[in-house]
Order: structure tokens, then C-alpha cells, then sequence
């Protein structure tokens, strides 16, 4: 596009940078160090506490003053004030646990034959088996919110909600939560809605989730060490199964996580990454986008600018078509022949002579009548003859200041080249559809800057017929 090599190598020395950000879809240099020192200090949190980075503020040997001082540093701004806790990982020959008595069935593919059996399992369960469902809520996010449901038989015993700004971590938590209540004995069913989890359950190596892991595996291991005929089993279900017990529980969950969770989250709950797109989202959204390169900038949010989506509504694609090549000077105007068509003799005024304008359309007369008319009533009143004087014969005749006579041949008609702005801004005959689709408001922000005037363009175009096919050719010279 025409706006695209005008934004990247700049037309006529004019390079518009702040829209390069959004056309590239490359954040500004302020809110990608904000990223990083986000990133940066999660990292800082999850190293070990005997790490030097986390006791140089508590122990420096080369320091010259007293540590109880503490200066201000980078490193003092990126530490927060308490860590989480730390989980060390496991040697790399024991990342995976596993146990005789744990036998995980999420690995295989869910089938017909499989899910036939699973559903039995979940609609026929024996009095004194435990079954934990845990699964995601609908709920507007981030932050997430997840909840597990523990059944014994066919009884509700435990249930609850989780909220975390990772989903993973939300639906990890329920999990945990489910396997602390204190009664659970002989043997334990848990169903996962997905595989999302299925990674992380038995790794004890290096990951994200390593510390609700370690929390997890060691719920499993108290519960095994218990009592020799305690086992778990592990199960793929999916939510859209019908007949699922407890759903009137997970309705009741989901509206209380709807009361608590923020509908508009604040920055501090978000993951670097989101506040990131959030932070990009509120800067475009204080800019003035007035000008019509932003019409091929997709917002950062993914939807298309409030100009494309105007010419979307009128649910025609010739106008849509005509909206776009006319925001993006790829119409049938001037503008266009001058560039990329510059020997091929198109038609470069506007047809305005061949156009009634408003005060004719007001008069049954029309153009020729009117000078007929007053070339008959110049007849009928000359002006008065005056007797040429012999003194002033050989003397130069002065010439007229003035207007011209009320009764004078009019002049022709002065030729207006056929641009996207005099037809839609300028052009007479057009004045009364431009007034009555575009109000008070003919000017370029507001036609290809708002939902509303793409709208009264794609009008205005349908009753004008202008801009929509090429002009004719120019009339033969006689």
C-alpha cells in the first residue's frame, strides 16, 4: 500500500514514526523496558535465597558504609520486599516422579470406547470412592478463576474457587486445594478437563509451576504413605459432557468469582506480557488518529480501526471496496492517475458543468433557458446610446475596473480537478447529499476517522454515484 511505504521510507521527507509502532506491531522503547523489568524481577523472585544477587543487599563485604543504610540502587527497586517461597528442583535423573499406586490415564486419547467408559465411571461411583473435578470457570478475565468439586459417592463433601492471573496456575491451585481436605482415604479419582496440566503434574525439574508441583506431589505422597490400599488414578473429561454432577455448585461458584474479580484487572495482576498489550492499548487509545494511515493500523486488541468497521456495516462491497481505496488514495480520482497512471489520458476534472447545481434544480429553467432569458430582456432594455465626443476619438479607450454588466455573456464555467477531497468537501452540485449525510461535520477527521462518517460516505457515494467507477473520457475537441 501506498501508506505503508509512505509510513517505512517517508514520502516527500515526511516519515509519521508514532504510527510505525502500530503498523509493525512493534512496541515503543518505554513500554518494552517496562516488559523487561518486569521479566527481570519475576526472575529476581525465583532465584534461591543463597543466591549473591539476593545477599548483596544483606551482606557486602566491599561495601564502604554501613548496610543498615541501604542506598537506593537498581537492584534495591527490582527486589521486592517479601519472596515467594522457594522450591528447589530436583537432580536431573529424578525429574519425573512416579508411583506404583499412581496411575495416570490423561496420556491416552479420549475415544468413544473411551469416553463411554469414563462417563460410567463418573455416573456410577461406589460410595466410598472420592471423585475431584476440577475445571476453569467462565468468567471475564484475566485474572482466571478455577474450581474443584470432591464428591464422595455421590455426595458433595468439599468444594471451592481459585483466582491467579496464569490460567494454568489458577486450575493448578483448585487441584491442590481439592487434595487438602482431611478425610479423603482409600481410593481417589481425579478428572482434568485437558492435557494443559498433564506436563507439569509429575515434573520435578526445572519449570514455571515447579513449586505447586512440589505441593501436589506431596499431597499425593502423604495420602499414599497413609495406608497401603490408597491409590489415585488420574481422568480426561470434557466439560461439554452432559449429565456432570455438581454443575449447580459450579454455576453458584461462578457468580461469586464474578462479584470478586476485577472486570477491568489493574496492571499489577497481569502477566508482562498482557500489561504490555494493556499499557500499548491505552497509549493508542490517546492518540489522535485523525489522519488516514491509521485506517491500515489493526488496534492492538485485534479489531479492525472504527473506519473499517463503518464501511463494514453498510454490508455492500462495492462501497467497502470504494471506502478503502479512497482512505488509501487508491481511487478513481486525479491523485491516482497522477502517480500510477500518468500516460493513460484518463479524465482529470470534474464533471461539474454536466451537473445541475442546486439553484437550477430550484428553477424549472434550465441552463440555456436562463441565458436565453437574459439575453432577450438585455434586448428589450439597451443601454442608453451616448454621442461619441471628436476631442476625445484619438484617445486610448480606458479599460473596466468594475464588474462586469448585469446583463454580460457569462463567463465559462472554471474546471476543478476530480480529487477524493473537492468531490467529497468542495464539489457545488454535490452540496445538498454532502449536507444531508454529512451534517455539519464535512471534513476528513470525521469521514475517515470515525465509525459514523465511513457510514455517511458509503450513503453519500450510493447517492451521488461519485468515486464508485472511472469518470467518462473527455469530450472530442469539434
Amino acid at each position: 500500500m501506498r501508506v505503508g511505504k509512505e509510513g517505512k521510507i517517508g514520502e516527500s521527507g515526511r516519515t509519521p514514526i508514532v504510527p510505525l509502532h502500530y503498523l509493525l506491531a512493534i512496541p515503543p522503547l518505554p513500554l518494552t523496558i517496562i516488559k523487561l523489568t518486569d521479566v527481570f524481577r519475576t526472575r529476581l523472585q525465583r532465584l534461591p535465597p543463597s543466591h549473591l544477587i539476593r545477599t548483596i543487599t544483606t551482606y557486602n563485604p566491599a561495601a564502604d558504609w554501613h548496610l543498615s543504610l541501604q542506598p537506593p540502587t537498581c537492584l534495591t527497586r527490582l527486589l521486592p520486599d517479601s519472596f515467594p517461597p522457594f522450591v528447589y528442583p530436583s537432580p536431573t535423573y529424578e525429574s519425573t516422579w512416579s508411583h506404583p499406586l499412581v496411575r495416570d490415564n490423561t496420556v491416552f486419547k479420549i475415544s468413544p470406547a473411551t469416553k463411554e467408559a469414563t462417563k460410567s465411571l463418573i455416573n456410577q461411583p461406589p460410595y466410598d470412592i472420592y471423585h475431584l473435578f476440577v475445571r476453569v470457570l467462565t468468567i471475564p478475565s484475566p485474572p482466571f478463576a478455577a474450581s474443584f468439586l470432591l464428591f464422595k459417592g455421590q455426595t458433595l463433601v468439599h468444594s471451592g474457587a481459585t483466582r491467579h492471573a496464569s490460567k494454568l496456575r489458577a486450575l493448578f491451585m483448585a487441584l491442590c486445594n481439592g487434595l487438602t481436605y482431611n478425610s479423603l482415604s482409600n481410593h481417589i479419582r481425579i478428572f482434568l478437563p485437558d492435557l494443559s496440566l498433564q506436563p507439569y503434574l509429575f515434573r520435578s525439574h526445572k519449570h514455571p509451576l515447579l513449586d505447586l508441583s512440589h505441593t501436589f506431589l506431596s499431597l499425593l505422597s502423604s495420602f499414599l504413605l497413609g495406608d497401603p490400599v490408597h491409590h489415585v488414578d488420574l481422568f480426561r473429561y470434557s466439560i461439554k459432557w452432559s449429565g456432570l454432577p455438581g454443575m449447580a455448585t459450579v454455576d453458584t461458584l461462578s457468580e461469586e468469582q464474578q462479584r470478586i474479580v476485577f472486570p477491568d484487572p489493574p496492571p499489577s495482576l497481569l502477566l508482562p506480557k498482557a500489561r504490555l498489550l494493556r499499557l500499548f492499548q491505552e497509549q493508542y487509545d490517546l492518540l489522535r488518529r485523525d489522519s488516514r494511515i491509521w485506517q491500515s493500523i489493526i488496534r492492538p486488541d485485534g479489531r479492525p480501526p472504527p473506519f473499517i468497521e463503518g464501511a463494514l456495516s453498510c454490508k455492500d462491497r462495492r462501497t467497502f471496496s470504494s471506502a478503502v481505496q479512497l482512505a488509501f488514495d487508491h481511487a478513481f480520482t486525479i491523485t491516482y492517475s497522477d502517480i500510477f497512471r500518468r500516460h493513460a489520458n484518463d479524465n482529470p476534472f470534474c464533471p461539474e458543468h454536466s451537473t445541475p447545481t442546486p439553484s437550477t434544480l430550484l428553477s424549472p429553467l434550465s441552463e440555456q433557458a436562463r441565458f436565453d432569458l437574459l439575453m432577450a430582456e438585455q434586448h428589450r432594455n439597451p443601454r442608453p446610446s451616448q454621442s461619441p465626443d471628436p476631442s476625445r476619438a484619438s484617445l486610448p479607450r480606458p479599460q473596466r475596473l468594475s464588474p462586469r454588466g448585469r446583463f454580460q455573456r457569462p463567463s465559462p464555467r472554471n474546471h476543478f480537478r476530480n480529487t477524493t477531497d473537492h468531490v467529497l468537501f468542495h464539489c457545488s452540485p454535490l452540496s445538498s447529499p454532502r449536507r444531508r449525510f454529512f451534517g455539519s461535520r464535512p471534513f476528513d477527521p470525521y469521514v475517515f476517522g470515525t465509525f459514523h462518517g465511513a457510514v455517511s460516505l458509503g450513503d453519500f457515494q450510493r447517492a451521488t454515484n461519485r468515486l464508485l467507477r472511472p469518470l467518462p473520457p473527455q469530450p472530442d475537441p469539434p
